[in-house]
């Protein structure tokens, strides 16, 4: 978490610069008074201008921050303008700092660094969890297995479960079968989706259509465990249950956050295999997809990808 220490510190830098043209313009003021001089004398005040400017900045580099960081990471690290503004406070309005001052800001720096600093144990952490899961990917040529997968709805207060049958060809071949309670079939063949049920079958080109390039895109990943090598997409954390890695992601782009709030996956260590995804949506909506009878790199039939 320390690539936020930058853009934090230019942020207060900026924060801080605004706060002292601010008191210059204020001490340049003259006395108030409802004359043309008295406003004259404010809207050619270059102080206030400078002030707005800096304040404009530190703004808008706020909104980033805060759009690409933990909040509970960000907020406390405003408090980084303070040590600017003690060093302001002496190289522009020599004011005299007590040392008492000086071990608040020792403390404040202190907090700042505890907020940032991931726990070594996590990091550790993240760092296996990344290497054995792309080991695996990089390994896994096929998979085949049942799944079961449920989607709660908040709204309605009600779960659906469905089950069906996944095949999974590297690198760019899906086949999601659903046999309970009713069926339907998804395959994804390079740039394109067949959708078929007993009515009908469409092909789309997902080119062409970016909902579905988005979702072909996730679930090849998180089948694969790809996602965690996506750091342009997701930002993520890591945890250990019962020896599985778990696996938080949370989408950076915007038009995946449109589609998915958070996506957590659990990636079976003994296995070396995702044997459970769930994918929590914008609205709160959910859907658990448990992987079972998992079979690898075992050869699939060239026409399960077949999109017809």
């Amino acid at each position: 978490m320390w690539k936020i220490v930058p853009y934090v510190i230019v942020q207060s830098i900026l924060l801080v610069g605004g706060q002292v043209f601010l008191k210059l313009a204020l001490t340049r003021m003259p006395a108030f008074a409802w004359t043309r001089a008295y406003w004259w004398s404010l809207v050619t005040n270059w102080h206030f201008a400078a002030c707005g400017v800096l304040f404009s900045l530190a703004s808008l580099l706020w909104m980033y921050i805060t759009k690409q960081f933990p909040f509970s990471t960000a907020y406390p690290m405003v408090s980084l303008s303070y040590v600017f503004g003690m060093l302001a406070a002496i190289a522009v309005f020599h004011e005299e700092v007590p040392v008492v001052k000086w071990i608040g800001v020792l403390l404040i720096v202190t907090g700042c660094m505890l907020t940032c600093a991931t726990p070594a144990q996590a990091q550790q952490h993240g760092q296996q969890a990344r290497q054995e899961i792309s080991q695996a990917a990089a390994a896994l040529k096929t998979l085949q297995c049942e799944f079961t997968q449920t989607k709660y709805m908040r709204m309605l207060n009600d779960k659906m479960v469905s089950t069906g049958h996944m095949y999974y060809r590297q690198s760019d071949c899906l086949r999601w079968e659903y046999v309970k309670p009713y069926t339907y079939t998804f395959v994804l063949n390079g740039d394109k989706v067949l959708l078929k049920n007993r009515q009908r079958s469409d092909v789309i080109d997902i080119k062409r259509n970016k909902v579905f390039r988005e979702i072909a895109h996730i679930m090849l990943q998180s089948v694969a465990g790809n996602c965690l090598n996506d750091d342009s997409s997701f930002t993520s954390s890591t945890a250990v249950d019962g020896g599985d890695w778990v696996v938080t992601l949370r989408p950076l782009r915007k038009d995946i956050r449109q589609l998915f709030r958070e996506i957590v996956l659990r990636f079976s260590r003994q296995k070396a295999v995702v044997t459970r995804v769930e994918l929590t949506e914008k609205n709160g909506d959910s859907t658990v997809i448990e992987l079972r009878n998992v079979k690898k790199n075992e050869t699939i039939a060239h026409d399960m990808f077949a999109l017809h």
